[in-house]
């Protein structure tokens, strides 16, 4: 008993300085020789105070692999190496093997691409390369990923034109306005 109390204190004298460490952008350093990669999300998890949404079953070993990042670049990292999906909405990463992930074809709704774009980089400020691709001749958005981040990026893109959109990030309230509805 006088063990676990110890450990729960332990705990949480060091979940103020996890949290300051992703605040103050400094490193997150990890050597792994031998692990599976769902314990390296945990540990990557605790290290950064950065809470995770995971989709799918992560299977798979990571082997000697060393990461010394800041916060969710340390997730993007091992999404490389491990062939994860990584995406991050500005208060927790949002992790699934890319082989478990879906893709949709969305309409833009008289949008063009760059309020497009601009609209899911606001939504998620950090999410793979290929998970959203633009065909100009059918002018139609092409979002691969997990459900978490499909259904967001669906539901901002079949939002009207009219509406604002309210995006959380960081327990911050952020309006974003499509510039057709600000004129």
């Amino acid at each position: 008993m006088k063990l676990r109390v110890s450990s729960i204190a332990l705990l949480i004298l060091l979940a103020p300085l996890t949290v300051q460490a992703v605040a103050s952008g400094q490193d997150i350093r990890l050597n792994v020789v031998s692990q599976p990669v769902a314990d390296v999300v945990d540990t990557l998890s605790f290290m950064s105070g950065i809470p995770v949404t995971t989709t799918g079953k992560l299977t798979g070993q990571v082997e000697n692999w060393s990461v010394k990042e800041e916060g969710v670049a340390a997730f993007e990292a091992l999404g490389r190496v491990s062939n994860l999906f990584v995406a991050f909405d500005g208060s927790r990463v949002i992790i699934a093997p890319k082989s478990e992930v879906s893709t949709v074809i969305l309409e833009q709704k008289r949008r063009g691409w760059k309020v497009t774009r601009s609209a899911i980089d606001a939504l998620f400020p950090l999410y793979p390369d290929d998970a959203i691709r633009y065909d100009p001749a059918s002018d139609l958005v092409i979002v691969r990923g997990p459900t978490a981040f499909v259904s967001a990026v669906e539901t901002v893109l079949n939002r009207s034109t009219v509406e604002t959109v309210q995006v959380i990030k960081s327990g911050h309230v952020e309006m974003i306005t499509p510039p057709a509805a600000a004129n």
